[in-house]
């Protein structure tokens, strides 16, 4: 078992955290001063250190991770108020990664399995990547298929095999395959993506084959294709549905052979390329249809990966939204915060566009809100009208069930009330703290102050 120590100032976030890995089956230490979390670290036995940078004391998180360097424990930092020049240091002093406060629960814990997998091979040869954005978790969700989606790429981080990514559009097909080249031993090569359906099928080939000079018209000179430029690393053929029957022979010939020929050449070149394809298409309709070569298909799905739509990931639109106010927040240097009853319409929303649409909703609202809380009344029209639409088809409610204010009860029995619901229907205590507009100390307190326990 891994074991983890947690160091923050506040008790609170403390236990947080212990509560949190400890789903993931971690043995977590807790210390709330540096001084503690030294004398704890040079004992020996962690794996990992996960420390707030600012720790209200002459040491901070960085001089932890100095600590924990020469001890060979990664580690990850945390900071309510995270610049960019802190991240940079951060990385400069060799942290695995750096993450702000408030975090993403699933990708803190992306971050910390993805530490502790790079620890556990660093035995076999393995090389830490040192670019920041290559550590830096791609995908965010935690609903149950998306938790299939995980395993999966977590699955394939040693194997060569072709993958197949199925999904509707706008659904983050290219972000998974992104994952997989980055979760595999070819993730410091490069990682080459082609929309098939955007170019012809000469200069498809092109693209991919490379051509000599005077092939065609405008070959003036001698070009290598992208499969050169990817050997060793990773090809993503987005839109692979979209290609013609002649350039499918062609591509299956590049799979079987593991060699390319280029446009109007006769040399064969070898190439290795970890080739993953992806299509909004059902292929196999397709091969039925006589539209796709059947030998194609297989070669490419010897693994299949379906990117489930948003609508079907449960409370991942929270967590989405979350990470897209903080995405374009930091490119305006702004921060911006939802209402609750924004939050509400939102997320009740069928979002048909998938995540696409999600990323462009919020940049939408974030640069045409009146402020930065964005209400209700900044949503765009058709969300609006949808919510409205599916609420008023569902059955009412059953018949006796009480409103929250239908005995005119105090304020702080509405409060009650209203956290109770809360505590029903979110599991994860940040979600319930961010929806009340406070901060999870203060969420504990109310907890305890109501009698709500941590079970319920």
């Amino acid at each position: 078992m891994a074991r983890v120590l947690v160091v923050d100032d506040s008790k609170e976030t403390c236990e947080f955290l212990e509560e949190l890995l400890g789903t993931m089956g971690l043995d977590v230490a807790k210390a709330t001063h540096p001084d503690r979390a030294i004398e704890l670290l040079r004992k020996g036995g962690f794996d990992l250190l996960l420390s707030d940078i600012n720790l209200e004391a002459k040491k901070d998180g960085l001089d932890l991770l100095r600590e924990a360097k020469p001890l060979g424990v990664d580690t990850i930092l945390l900071s309510g108020f995270g610049t960019l020049e802190t991240a940079i240091e951060a990385v400069r002093e060799g942290a695995f990664d750096f993450l702000s406060k408030p975090w993403n629960n699933e990708e803190l814990k992306a971050l910390v399995t993805r530490a502790l997998a790079r620890r556990q091979s660093a035995g076999q040869g393995a090389t830490q990547d040192a670019s920041p954005k290559a550590r830096r978790s791609l995908m965010i969700g935690s609903s149950a298929k998306m938790m299939a989606v995980y395993k999966t790429i977590a699955s394939l981080q040693n194997s060569r095999a072709t993958v197949l990514i199925t999904g509707e559009s706008g659904t983050g097909k290219e972000l998974v395959a992104r994952s997989i080249h980055l979760s595999s031993d070819r993730r410091d090569r490069a990682f080459v993506a082609v929309n098939c359906g955007a170019l012809t099928e000469t200069l498809l080939e092109s693209e991919l084959f490379g051509h000599v000079k005077g092939s065609f018209t405008g070959a003036v000179n001698e070009k290598p294709g992208l499969f050169e430029e990817a050997s060793g690393g990773t090809i993503f053929l987005d839109e692979i549905g979209e290609t013609s029957p002649s350039f499918q022979v062609r591509l299956l010939r590049v799979l079987q052979e593991q060699e390319i020929r280029r446009v109007g050449g006769n040399k064969t070149i070898k190439v290795d390329s970890r080739v993953i394809a992806a299509t909004n298409r059902d292929l196999q309709q397709m091969v039925k249809a006589g539209t796709f070569r059947e030998d194609l298909y297989y070669r490419l799905s010897v693994v299949e990966l379906a990117v489930p739509p948003l609508r079907e990931r449960g409370d991942d639109v929270g967590a989405l939204l979350d990470h897209f106010l903080a995405e374009f927040g930091q490119k305006d240097q702004q921060t911006y915060h939802l209402h609750p009853e924004a939050r509400r319409v939102l997320e009740a929303y069928s979002w048909p566009g998938n995540v696409r649409e999600l990323s462009n909703a919020v940049e939408n609202l974030t640069q045409l809100s009146r402020g930065r809380e964005i209400t209700v009344d900044d949503l765009p029209a058709k969300i609006q009208a949808d919510v409205l639409k599916r609420a008023l088809l569902r059955p009412e409610s059953p018949e006796g069930t009480p409103s929250l204010i239908e005995d005119w009860p105090s304020l702080d029995e509405l409060e009650r009330r209203y956290i109770q619901i809360l505590v029903g229907r979110h599991k994860e205590k940040q979600r319930i703290a961010e929806i009340l507009g406070v901060d999870r100390t203060t969420l504990y307190r109310k907890l305890k102050r109501y009698g709500f326990h941590e079970g319920e």
